[in-house]
């Protein structure tokens, strides 16, 4: 029997949605984008907890584990804090050798609001990341990965709190504005630019000279207008200095914090040089995604001879084409799913599960931006190898690109396979496939 799939509409939260069956129908999606998360450092963010887990950050909690540290790196553990900018801070527990079983109440090195101060955070507060590092040898010696981790945020009424994730901020861009000659004993100017999009984030800057502080920071930006952070310096020697800029944020767990490097070649004094202009510019987002539906109805064949002990029919998925021209590639997720099958006519009454059609994605041209296929999905039914879960109670990906991937154009198909239950009345069955699409994809 000839079994006709005719494509209907389905809505679905928060996702584009492409209906099958409809001549010329183009979907697109508004483009979406999470924000920048706090840096995270360790492996198994949640993993790590305090005791109490929050409280006046005059407190001195306990801290555990729910897993042990990974083989190879069970020679030691402690505890270790990260800037908001996510480098490394300070450690701030006993060492635990022989970390081969979770750790239970050991202890920190002081009041939770003692070990902050060893970070970047302001008097306002905010929020950083404690991890525990794992280490190959005993004593916090040898290699070390980060693996079990909380975050701790510190109010500014002196209270702190853990969670297992951290705040989603806003990121930002620091620009450093130097000389790229200078010489000995003149003085250099330096100047730091903040910017987040279109915003201008209050905080301060601190420059650097060859990774040493330079002076206190500096104030930049105010009621959300552009200020630059600037100072200057001398240098006694000649050879080439690198100068940096971190930003730290007043509101920390609005923003994050930024670097940024130069390089100043000093020469004896005296020299002349050439001036020099710097020049920046920022890459707007672009682009936009597309899925399109090639067009017509998707006729399933019944095989011949006849499979046993359920009747089969097969055909192929009708042309879906992924087109991404977005810069910034956030990902994208294509999926699939089948309605119940009707029938008409003599097979009038009679219905067909969705669970019973399966497919198996395929590429009609070479994949492009990484774009990886989805898993095959076996159909319901009395057959060998029909053991599920079939496209009808679940959505199936059919094609998907992580964030960092899915840039260009790729088109996909599937093979589809429709295992016909015994109790099906002859006739013909109609049934709508939906597919979807998300416009970003961890």
């Amino acid at each position: 029997m000839n079994m006709k799939l005719k494509w209907g509409s389905a809505a679905r939260l928060r996702r584009g949605a492409v209906i099958l069956g409809v001549v010329g129908l183009t979907a697109g999606g508004a483009v979406m984008t999470a924000g920048s998360a706090l840096a995270a450092n360790g492996s198994q963010p949640g993993n790590l907890t305090l005791n109490p887990a929050s409280g006046a950050a005059t407190l001195q909690p306990t801290w555990s584990t729910s897993t042990a540290c990974p083989a190879g790196n069970q020679g030691s553990a402690v505890v270790v804090e990260f800037n908001t900018d996510g480098t490394l801070a300070s450690r701030i527990s006993n060492v635990v050798n022989s970390p081969t079983a979770p750790i239970t109440n050991a202890t920190l090195l002081g009041s939770v609001a003692a070990l902050l101060g060893s970070t970047n955070l302001p008097a306002s507060g905010g929020t950083v990341e404690w991890a525990v590092g794992c280490f190959t040898q005993s004593a916090g010696t040898g290699t070390v990965v980060y693996v079990q981790s909380t975050f701790v945020t510190l109010t500014a009424a002196g209270q702190y709190s853990t969670s297992a994730t951290g705040p989603v901020l806003t990121a930002t861009s620091t620009a450093l504005t130097a000389p790229t000659t200078a010489a000995v004993g003149a003085t250099v100017p330096l100047s730091a630019s903040v910017t987040a999009g279109t915003a201008f984030p209050a905080g301060t800057v601190q420059f650097t000279v060859n990774g040493s502080n330079l002076g206190t920071p500096v104030a930049v930006n105010t009621g959300n207008v552009s200020a630059p952070a600037a100072t200057s310096t001398t240098f006694s020697a000649t050879g080439t200095q690198t100068i940096g800029a971190q930003f730290i944020p007043t509101a920390s767990t609005t923003f994050s914090g930024s670097n940024a490097s130069a390089q100043i070649a000093v020469q004896p004094a005296g020299t002349q040089t050439a001036g020099t202009e710097p020049i920046s510019v920022t890459v707007p987002q672009s682009g936009s995604l597309t899925v399109t539906v090639a067009t017509g109805t998707v006729t399933l064949t019944p095989a011949s001879p006849a499979t046993t002990p359920d009747e089969t029919a097969a055909g192929s998925l009708q042309n879906v084409t992924v087109s991404d021209t977005r810069n910034f590639v956030p990902g994208w997720a294509v999926s699939g799913q089948e309605s119940n099958f009707t029938g008409s006519g003599t097979a009038a009454g009679s219905t067909i599960s969705g669970n019973a059609l399966g497919w198996t994605p395929t590429n009609t041209q070479p994949l492009t931006g990484n774009a990886v296929l989805g898993s095959a999905v076996a159909p319901v039914g009395g057959n060998a190898g029909s053991t599920g879960p079939g496209l009808g109670s679940t959505a199936a990906v059919l094609a998907q690109a992580h964030a960092g991937n899915g840039f260009g154009t790729n088109v996909f198909s599937a093979n589809l396979l429709l295992d016909i239950p015994p109790s099906a009345l002859a006739g013909p069955y109609a049934g709508s496939l939906t597919v979807t699409y998300v416009v970003s994809n961890p």
